[in-house]
């Protein structure tokens, strides 16, 4: 039978360091630069790897010291808007009264209470 294998521990040095953040803070550079972050760094503090990452920052996550996945910003590509100015022709021509008429003889009726605004 095999002994149990004895827990990972770090130096009191990285342990000291960890609490209080300086490693990581040490591996994330500001936006616009790329980072290194072990997946043990990244799981505590993946909130503020995403807001690095999606300031333009890039976040390579590593495992055993070997690079396994990479946080890069999201690059939306957007349609330029165009009008389809053929089928903006083709359509029928609308015509009637102007809105200022419009609003007048609404304003009227609510006035004097006559058609479906008075509750008819």
């Amino acid at each position: 039978m095999k002994p149990p294998k004895k827990p990972l521990r770090y130096s009191d040095t990285a342990s000291v360091k960890a609490s209080k953040g300086s490693i990581l803070r040490e591996a994330l550079p500001r936006s616009g630069d790329t980072a290194v972050v072990n997946v043990r760094a990244a799981k505590d503090r993946l909130s503020s790897l995403l807001e690095q990452a999606s300031r333009g920052g890039e976040v390579i996550i590593t495992s055993d010291g070997q690079p396994k996945a990479r946080l890069v910003p999201v690059r939306v590509q957007r349609k330029p808007y165009s009008v389809d100015w053929g089928w903006l022709e083709s359509q029928p021509r609308v015509s009637g009264p102007p809105a200022e008429a419009l609003v007048a003889a609404d304003r009227a009726e609510r006035a004097h209470g006559t058609g479906l605004h008075n509750g008819d």
